[in-house]
């Protein structure tokens, strides 16, 4: 089974929702201000073949580690702050690996400042759903390597 948008829209609300109790909806706007924002990637391999990007504005995932750590913006730490979307990144990444069948592994998450490194820049084919996430955007991609290689 490959991974459609619909699913990876369920998984994404799924996580952030029900499991984190942030407020999610569905968007039309793909836009993230770059300049600003942090990104985690995490890597499938095995028989499912594939990268998983959450990309967010500073602010949100200020918001997100806010709630996830129950502490105020100001308690947090940078690493608190990126600690936060790193396991979005890898709930997601767990969830989808779990729908797919196969044996599969998931890497630990990368979390860093957001570069437009290849496969996630502007040449990017794949999979992307834009969220609201506290308000402001939460955009997921995946490479399926099997589907986009």
């Amino acid at each position: 089974m490959t991974i459609d948008e619909q699913t990876l829209q369920q998984v994404v609300s799924d996580v952030c929702s029900g499991m984190l109790g942030l407020e999610i909806e569905p968007s039309e706007d793909f836009g993230c201000d770059e300049s600003d924002a942090l990104s985690a990637v995490i890597r499938i391999s095995g028989d499912w073949e594939s990268l998983i990007q959450v990309l967010t504005p500073r602010k949100t995932a200020v918001a997100i580690a806010s709630n996830m750590f129950a502490m105020t913006e100001e308690e947090l730490s940078e690493a608190e702050i990126r600690d936060a979307v790193g396991e979005i990144v890898n709930m997601v990444g767990g969830n989808l690996k779990g729908i797919v069948q196969g044996e599969s592994a998931l890497s630990l998450p990368c979390v860093g400042e957001c570069v437009g490194a290849a496969p996630f820049d502007s040449t990017f084919n794949g999979l992307t759903v834009a969220n609201r996430c506290q308000g402001d955007p939460l955009i997921v991609r995946v490479l399926d390597r099997t589907v986009y290689a």
